[in-house]
């Protein structure tokens, strides 16, 4: 399953970035995902599920955000969302447009937490 090796990848990505901060636990691991990524959200989900309990990440939970499609026209430079993948500028009709976001599948953000409970301090 194509979806397993991204995730892999992303737990690989996350060990990489919390390495240094062997006294937390990762959290959350917050992604996007767009419509042209070449990623089924739910197979992401499910693939994540099956593989972070063996990683560094143990516990963590995902959070994906589902990005919506953008694109800007390199005729008029008129920056829209692309509906239905109609790839046609909405201002000049133009066809020539270049993708800005939705193409990706991307890691942003690691939440991290102490992975001991602070001690109180008694006054």
């Amino acid at each position: 399953m194509h979806e397993h090796s991204l995730v892999r990848s992303l737990l690989s990505q996350v060990h990489d970035h919390v390495a240094p901060h062997a006294d937390c636990r990762v959290d959350e691991i917050r992604v996007e995902i767009g419509p042209l990524a070449g990623v089924e959200p739910l197979l992401v989900r499910s693939a994540f599920e099956q593989l972070v309990e063996a990683s560094s990440a143990r516990g963590a939970r995902l959070v994906i955000d589902e990005v919506p499609l953008s694109a800007v026209c390199t005729e008029c430079e008129e920056a829209f969302e692309v509906e239905r993948f109609q790839f046609r500028c909405p201002a000049c009709g133009s066809v020539q447009v270049r993708v800005t976001r939705g193409d990706e599948f991307r890691l942003v953000s690691i939440t991290i937490e102490p992975a001991l409970p602070l001690e109180k301090v008694k006054s």
